[in-house]
């Protein structure tokens, strides 16, 4: 049944309340004419409060409970989201540490699971995700400098191939390995309580390479099937989308000899005239007699910038998405309808071309292009908060004089100093507030995440401080700045950069070069400095710069993608 209390408006309340403190009415006609009580309406006069609310007051006030909102979106705006465990543990270490009245459990150390429920219940803004995980190196990749090249680069290409009025010349490719097996677990129907639910499915089944390529048009052409073994049963040809290209190799994945395959299948359904193919940067995909004969085919080349294709590649952002979730209902529908069979690589063209077609639609293809800024072309399609993860610091930066800090954006970094000591903060926390185990959420967030930021704000030991805010508690995780053991040499992709001779023959010079190279420049990157600000990530790191040989501003290397090895002789992309 329907509750039947309160049935009175947030309205009828603040017209009560006015009228009894104007003097037109008294505290019980105004109860009785507007149906709130008479006790409401004096509680409401003393706490000169007109905002209608039912049963108990929430643990913590509104402005605490939205400065927990805001450190829970900003954590997952930068990758590290929080998990319903380290928010009780952290709202339970806030109450103790501010001599806030609770009804935790105290050896269990963590908020309660009613007020986590109600506490979900007041913001609805903030809802349960399955996290997608992200490797740290395309969490880094993906900044503003890398992409803004990108699109700088691409550009030239549009430009001097006239292509930003052609979308029917501008084609993306990508491979995509398809498992003869389900790739999710499936939300499946038995008894409650049941501790052991199985599906009856391969763990370790065979894959296959599916090599699709669409225009910004939003046309496919036939796909390139990439077959396990040496050699080819004649029912593997059998049952495929039309007109695809079925091939093999040892290990069933792309290789140099496959690829110029596959730019041979490409010229046989591509537009006349000049095309341009945009693809990743696997090895597979860059050698110099690929580009000869993406030449001889009149088909130009263009690859994308090395961890970026999550966000810059069309087939990855809107087609092959689906890919799986299809995937895995006809094979769950193949499974009902032969039990007694078994999914083969004979049987999986069957499925594959019901599933292409569902993932290959028009209105896929072409929202892939104009959410990566292909086509239209636009260099602001990529959205501010998918460069959250590669700029992990909140402060403000650096300036001679007094800078207001609230009213800065959250994403300018601030100047750390050699003196700080972001571990002896964390320890002296432990030490005097935090008598948890080690499993607390502050600690489990050190084990998981890394040690915490360098804010000025957040280094207080919250011994120090009278009241300990949420962002002392859960500070932004600061970059790991430790290098690796080994220098490796930039990658070939290492930015966006389009796919010729040209670029080969510089390789091999860069090659010869960084074995003779001595220390020079060594100094330049190493020495101490005043000031570590990038122009690139627009942060404070004491790590190795670069400085630009006409604009003179510095630059992290590893923002640009560069190492020791690399010539002193660096242009940034805006003097590029």
């Amino acid at each position: 049944m329907p509750s039947k209390r309160a049935l009175w408006s947030e309205d009828d309340l603040v017209a009560a309340v006015r009228a009894v403190q104007c003097g037109r009415l008294s505290m019980y006609k105004a109860a009785e004419r507007y149906k709130v009580p008479r006790r409401t309406i004096r509680n409401h006069l003393q706490t000169a409060s007109l905002k209608k609310t039912l049963g108990r007051k929430p643990l913590l006030n509104e402005e605490q409970e939205a400065e927990l909102v805001s450190r829970i979106v900003r954590f997952a705006a930068i990758g590290l989201p929080v998990t319903p465990e380290i928010l009780r543990r952290l709202v339970f270490k806030f109450c103790e540490t501010n001599a806030i009245n609770h009804p935790f459990n105290q050896q269990a150390k963590v908020a309660g699971k009613d007020w986590f429920r109600t506490f979900m219940k007041r913001h609805p803004e903030i809802s349960r995700r399955k996290a997608q995980f992200m490797n740290p190196a395309r969490a880094q990749k993906l900044n503003k400098f890398i992409v803004d090249d990108h699109f700088q680069r691409l550009n030239e290409v549009y430009d001097k191939l006239d292509l930003k009025t052609r979308p029917e010349k501008i084609y993306n490719m990508d491979e995509k390995g398809c498992r003869l097996t389900i790739h999710h677990q499936q939300t499946v129907l038995a008894q409650k309580g049941a501790k052991r639910v199985h599906l009856q499915s391969s763990e370790h089944a065979e894959s296959v390479t599916i090599a699709g390529c669409v225009n910004a048009l939003g046309t496919s052409i036939p796909p390139m099937i990439i077959f396990k073994g040496k050699r080819l049963k004649p029912e593997l040809y059998d049952n495929l989308p039309p007109g695809s290209l079925v091939e093999k190799s040892a290990k069933g994945y792309m290789t140099n000899e496959l690829f110029k395959e596959f730019l041979k299948h490409l010229a046989r359904y591509k537009t006349p005239g000049k095309c341009l193919l945009i693809f990743d940067g696997a090895a597979c995909h860059l050698d110099l007699s690929i580009v000869e004969v993406a030449d001889s085919l009149d088909i130009a080349l263009y690859c994308l910038p090395s961890n970026t294709t999550h966000e810059l590649q069309p087939l990855d952002k809107a087609v092959y998405r689906s890919f799986k979730h299809h995937w895995d209902s006809e094979v769950l529908l193949f499974k009902e309808q032969n039990p007694d069979k078994k999914l083969t690589k004979a049987r999986f063209n069957i499925i594959l071309t019901t599933v292409w077609s569902k993932c290959m639609t028009h209105s896929n293809i072409t929202s892939g292009f104009r959410a990566t800024g292909l086509y239209p072309f636009n260099p602001h399609a990529i959205p501010e908060t998918a460069f959250a993860p590669s700029v992990l610091s909140e402060a403000p930066a650096p300036v001679p004089d007094v800078v207001d800090v609230e009213n800065s954006p959250p994403h300018v970094p601030s100047r750390p100093t050699a003196s700080e000591t972001p571990q002896t903060s964390t320890s002296m926390q432990e030490q005097r507030i935090d008598n948890t185990p080690k499993k607390s959420s502050e600690m489990f967030y050190r084990m998981v995440y890394g040690s915490s930021s360098s804010d000025d704000e957040d280094n207080v030991p919250l011994a120090q401080v009278k009241r300990a805010s949420f962002k002392q508690l859960l500070p932004t995780p600061a970059k790991n700045t430790e290098k690796t053991p080994t220098i490796r040499r930039k990658a070939i992709n290492y930015r966006g950069t389009p796919v010729t001779k040209d670029l080969f023959d510089k390789n091999k010079i860069e090659k010869k070069t960084s074995k003779m190279k001595s220390t020079k420049g060594a100094k330049s990157r190493k020495e101490n400095r005043e000031s570590w600000y990038c122009h690139a990530c627009k942060q404070e790191q004491e790590t190795a710069m670069r400085m630009c040989c006409k604009c003179s501003k510095w630059y992290h290397e590893e923002c640009v993608g560069l190492t020791e090895e690399d010539d002193d002789d660096f242009e940034c992309p805006d003097c590029a």
